[in-house]
């Protein structure tokens, strides 16, 4: 909910409510958005009320309200607005189309990664349970990891401190010694990777990749089934996934 700190009341109840709508179920009656935010009914069905004039929420016919998809539009717009994008995608789709496996690009955004892009060979065998958007706590994904990794000790503590710790699988980290052992490992050789920790069922590989401040803010991931990506597959996909990342890394111009 509000945060300390100099904000508008006004904004943060709206936010709240928008909160509210996007992270419990699909829609929610004006009872339920008052139970969850704190906030009045009077000031619920008036904000409500704006959100619903400006199209970003709806009221349903049971009375309940849902945001719309004029969220997913403005969420698409500031993924456009990425510049190092269009230099990573025709990089991102060769490689998938050569490796025959998904690849994801995420970008830190604190403490979490947010997956910018997904790309599926065509005719692929099994598809990617990521959605464009998405938001995963950094240590739960290799990309993250990676980021995590270029990073240093002081900056994993102070992750940890702040990070969403609920595990998303039974193997997910939960505890900072083993973060710490992993990014370690990870640190020196410039790779990670995770095994069901997002995703039951699925396991990944990632490199970073560097923006033109030199700051290792986005991740490359190639995702497939576990039951596939056993060590040596891992180890065939390395010199492709370096490679690629060297590509990027000279057409950003570092």
């Amino acid at each position: 909910m509000n945060q300390p700190g100099a904000t508008v009341q006004s904004l943060d109840r709206v936010f709240d409510i928008v909160e509210a709508l996007s992270n419990h179920g699909n829609e929610l009656s004006i009872s339920q958005v008052c139970s969850i935010t704190g906030l009045h009914k009077s000031t619920v069905h008036r904000m409500l009320a704006s959100l619903k004039a400006r199209g970003y929420a709806v009221q349903t016919s049971s009375g309940s309200y849902r945001l719309t998809f004029k969220f997913c539009n403005l969420s698409q717009k500031i993924i456009n607005n990425v510049s190092v994008l269009p230099i990573v995608l025709p990089h991102l789709r060769a490689l998938s189309m050569s490796v025959r496996e998904i690849v994801h690009f995420v970008i830190q955004d604190n403490t979490n990664t947010v997956y910018l892009d997904r790309i599926e060979p065509p005719n692929h065998n099994y598809r990617s349970t990521v959605n464009i958007g998405m938001r995963r706590p950094l240590h739960t994904s290799a990309g993250g990891k990676i980021i995590l990794a270029s990073q240093g000790p002081q900056a994993w503590e102070n992750y940890w401190e702040i990070a969403d710790k609920t595990p998303i699988t039974p193997y997910t980290i939960t505890t900072f010694d083993r973060l710490e052992s992993e990014l370690q490992i990870f640190q020196k050789r410039q790779y990670a990777t995770e095994s069901e920790e997002n995703t039951l069922g699925y396991s990944c590989v990632a490199v970073s990749l560097y923006d033109r401040y030199n700051d290792a803010h986005y991740a490359i991931t190639l995702s497939s089934l576990k039951s596939l990506m056993t060590e040596g597959h891992i180890q065939e996909l390395l010199p492709l996934l370096f490679d690629v990342k060297k590509q990027i890394q000279n057409d950003i111009g570092l």
